[in-house]
C-alpha cells in the first residue's frame, strides 16, 4: 500500500499528488531540482530505465528526460522551467512524444510544493488541465500505477540522501 494520495477533485480539471516525505526539505529540493539526483527516481522502473538528457533548472530553462518503455520503445517527456520559488516550489510545463502519440503544442503545466515539516517534508504536486475530458483520459490511462511507483522511488531515494 502506498502512503501516496492521488486525487481528481469533482471541481477543477486538475490530478492532486501528495507524499509525506522522510527527508528534510532541503534534500528533496535537491532531488527535485539537480540533475545528478533526478534519474535516481524520476519515471516507473517497472516500465523500463530512464536518462536525463537536460535538466537546466532555472526559469527558462528546459527538461528533456527519455524513458525506455519495454515492448514499445522510447517516449521522450518534456518541458520547461516557467516559475521558481526555491526552496518552497516551482512550476513546469510537460509534455511526451513516443509511440503513442505526441503532446507536442499541448503541453500541460504542473506545480511542485514543499513545505517544510521539520525532519520530513509534504510533497505536494498539482497538474492542471484543459477541462475535465483531458484529465479524465490522462487518469483512465494508467497514469495512477506509474506516479505512484514513481513517488515511491522518491521517498525511497531521499531518504537515501538523509545518511
Amino acid at each position: 500500500m502506498s502512503d501516496t494520495m492521488i486525487e481528481l477533485p469533482g471541481d477543477k480539471p486538475v490530478i492532486t499528488f501528495t507524499r509525506i516525505l522522510k527527508a528534510p526539505r532541503a534534500l528533496v529540493w535537491k532531488a527535485f531540482t539537480e540533475r545528478e539526483h533526478v534519474g535516481h527516481w524520476w519515471g516507473p522502473r517497472s516500465i523500463g530505465p530512464v536518462e536525463i538528457v537536460e535538466h537546466d533548472f532555472r526559469p527558462g530553462g528546459r527538461w528533456r528526460y527519455v524513458q525506455d518503455v519495454r515492448d514499445a520503445g522510447k517516449v521522450a517527456f518534456f518541458g520547461s522551467f516557467v516559475e521558481i520559488d526555491a526552496p518552497a516550489s516551482y512550476v513546469n510545463t510537460f509534455g511526451f512524444e513516443g509511440p503513442f502519440g505526441s503532446s507536442e503544442g499541448n503541453e500541460g503545466r504542473e506545480t511542485q510544493s514543499f513545505e517544510d515539516l521539520g525532519d520530513t517534508t509534504r510533497y505536494f504536486a498539482v497538474s492542471y488541465f484543459d477541462d475535465f475530458a483531458t484529465r479524465d483520459a490522462v487518469a483512465a490511462s494508467g497514469m495512477e500505477a506509474g506516479a505512484r511507483e514513481q513517488i515511491e522511488q522518491l521517498a525511497t531515494y531521499v531518504q537515501g540522501m538523509k545518511s
